[in-house]
């Protein structure tokens, strides 16, 4: 079901035709792929429950996940936004085929993995100005999901209970991460979305 409703709503998904055709190639490669730790603070410093791979961001290689001024271990961040080695793969063509459907200029786009039998705890990304302030909108397709991984929004740090979602593989959601969110995958097989930062436009907002 399309959910239409006033663009920055806390959650819902995109009036834009699901990608319905397989995406199991693109997992199973995934499968195989070494990701890049996501961040440095507890409960996920130093473990691989939480990591990503980049399509496009600062620098051309798949580990370039970062942005300018948000690296680990003073990583060195190229400042040019690019594609990296990872799109110009024949079995990433389904991601290429997803990402034109949105109207939108990208800043960064990411592979993300959450391990099998994990959990991210109540958080929010206002780590990021860009998104804080709007300028940029994160927009979830998930590539490899099922009914027991389940994202929670909360209305606040105070909001215990939360509205929980099952997003659909190939749908696109816009969810609000400057509010607290969590996720649990409560399933055998690792989660990956497919996270595109999304410059904001008219063409853009019409979609929400």
């Amino acid at each position: 079901m399309i959910i239409k409703s006033n663009f920055m709503m806390n959650n819902y998904e995109l009036s834009i035709e699901p990608y319905m055709e397989d995406l199991s190639a693109v997992s199973d490669y995934l499968d195989r792929a070494e990701f890049q730790l996501l961040t440095q603070i507890a409960p996920y410093k130093n473990n691989n429950i939480w990591t990503a791979i980049s399509i496009h961001g600062y620098g051309a290689n798949p580990s370039d996940i970062y942005k300018p001024g948000f690296a680990r271990n003073d990583k060195k961040i190229d400042n040019k936004l690019q594609w990296t080695s990872l799109l110009n793969k024949s079995v990433m063509s389904p991601i290429h085929e997803i990402i034109a459907r949105l109207p939108c200029n990208f800043e960064r786009i990411r592979l993300m993995k959450l391990t099998a039998g994990k959990s991210l705890r109540k958080h929010n990304d206002n780590i990021d100005p860009d998104i804080e302030n709007k300028k940029i909108v994160r927009i979830h397709i998930p590539i490899r999901t099922n009914q027991d991984v389940v994202f929670t929004m909360y209305e606040n740090d105070e909001d215990d209970d939360g509205e929980k979602l099952n997003l659909k593989t190939g749908h696109f959601y816009y969810l609000d991460v400057t509010k607290p969110h969590s996720v649990s995958n409560n399933s055998s097989l690792d989660r990956y979305h497919l996270v595109v930062d999304c410059y904001v436009n008219k063409e853009l907002k019409a979609i929400f």
